[in-house]
């Protein structure tokens, strides 16, 4: 099967999931109930039009939070997928191994959604393992055969060899769960750390979780950046380079000693800020030296949307990360603390939609390159932009939702947030025209043959 075949079931896969996602936040129970979901989702944070940090409820708490673990580990195994199918594509690959992971890919979704939503029996568990355990070896399979041919190719490499690592570190955090001990260890840690995470600084299991879900992200998002430039061009010269060179670097010393939270705790984010810093400035300089293409076109969308991407990475997970970070423990930007009990809901807030911006982040910059492989037209690029223009508004907003709020007891319904409402819900609902738009677009190109 083409890889461009394998792009269209990678879309279709993720608009399914994100979708799903929607129906299943407060605002649409109504709607679930009329076409037979449950109203309310066991251990939901949300009733009687108020929220809580976790439900005081320990069993609908655990409940809770293995719904998040899956519905995550199933959009990320899904997006990985659709990286995976761009970059074979792009390089020209065989892709007999992408059938192997698109079989672990549906064994995932399929196991970790009817686990955590519809039969929680282990059946489903053990097929969602699996479907992890066959990504994985499809993926080590991918990188036997991937052959560097530039400088470029080395930061493909170096992220892949570095998200294999992440993943054993994963699987020893889920086999923490055959300990009955260690797992209710694990469990409390989780619950405590929606309250603060220092509280949580004690459990091994847990550390070794964050650091494994830090490095995951930030180097999935790397190679899918170095994914979008080979796909629009790059212009050599000494400066790119150098912010290849920054590129391996920093998500070479951020991913390490991220893992190594695992034993080394949080004062690991000594060396993991700085190699961060490295490797988002590395892709800044990079994707200013991209080919310039016309930016009605689905290339040039793409080009300036990793320019402006990177950008609002630094305007908008950069900075406002720096200024929590300074003002965590004095009353430095926030008074009081950060990390003050008043705090505690915003801290929650930030925390998610922290998550929320880079998995937005990687997912249109994954539908511009399905664009600018497959697509000419104009009406490809207008799309293009709808998404990334929506994107770009809901980031920026959700920072004042999750900031520019008063420090106040975590019971309003955030849907009622003025920010929300005026600001992010808007910003989303263009970003979701467009991702719509780039889909059947996208589908209609692919499908025709001649990409």
């Amino acid at each position: 099967m083409e890889a461009r075949y394998h792009m269209v079931i990678a879309f279709t896969l993720a608009v399914l999931l994100v979708g799903f996602g929607v129906l299943l936040s407060p605002p649409f129970k109504d709607l679930r109930k009329s076409i037979g979901l449950p109203e309310d989702l066991p251990g939901s944070r949300y009733a009687n039009g108020v929220a809580e940090i976790i439900n005081p409820d320990i069993d609908q708490a655990e409940l809770y939070l293995t719904r998040i673990a899956h519905i995550y580990h199933a959009v990320f195994a899904v997006l990985i997928y659709a990286t995976i199918a761009a970059l074979v594509k792009i390089y020209r690959m065989e892709t007999d191994i992408l059938l192997l992971m698109l079989t672990g890919v549906l064994m995932v979704v399929a196991g970790s959604i009817v686990y955590a939503y519809i039969d929680h029996t282990f059946f489903w568990h053990g097929l969602f393992i699996a479907g992890l355990a066959v990504i994985f070896s499809s993926a080590l399979l991918l990188l036997f055969r991937f052959k560097p041919s530039e400088k470029l190719d080395w930061a493909v490499l170096v992220a892949g060899l570095l998200l294999l690592g992440g993943a054993v570190i994963g699987g020893w955090v889920g086999s923490s769960f055959i300990d009955s001990n260690l797992a209710h260890e694990f469990l409390i840690a989780k619950i405590q750390s929606r309250f603060n995470p220092d509280l949580a600084e004690e459990s091994t299991v847990w550390r070794a979780m964050t650091g494994h879900l830090h490095a995951m992200v930030a180097l999935s998002l790397a190679l899918a950046f170095v994914v979008a430039v080979k796909a629009v061009g790059v212009r050599q010269s000494r400066l790119t380079q150098m912010a290849v060179y920054a590129v391996i670097f920093g998500e070479t010393v951020m991913a390490l000693a991220s893992y190594s939270v695992w034993f080394a705790g949080k004062i690991a984010h000594l060396i993991i800020t700085p190699a961060a810093l490295a490797l988002i400035f590395g892709t800044l300089m990079l994707s200013f030296r991209t080919e310039r293409p016309e930016a009605a076109s689905p290339k040039g969308a793409l080009s300036w949307g990793l320019r402006l991407g990177n950008l609002w990475v630094w305007a908008f997970v950069a900075v406002p990360g720096a200024i929590v970070a300074i003002s965590l423990r004095k009353p430095k930007f926030f008074n009081p603390e950060f990390r003050a009990e008043s705090w505690d809901w915003a801290e929650l807030a930030y925390n998610i939609g922290h998550w929320h911006i880079l998995l937005a982040i990687w997912g249109v910059t994954l539908l511009l390159v399905y664009l600018a492989i497959v697509s000419k037209s104009r009406f490809a690029a207008i799309a293009g932009w709808t998404a990334t223009i929506g994107m770009l508004g809901s980031i920026a907003a959700v920072n004042l939702y999750m900031l520019a709020n008063p420090p106040l007891p975590y019971v309003p319904n955030p849907y009622d947030n003025f920010w929300l409402q005026y600001f992010v819900e808007p910003s989303m609902a263009i970003m979701s025209l467009g991702v719509a738009a780039s889909y059947f677009v996208f589908l209609k190109d692919a499908l025709k043959g001649d990409t």
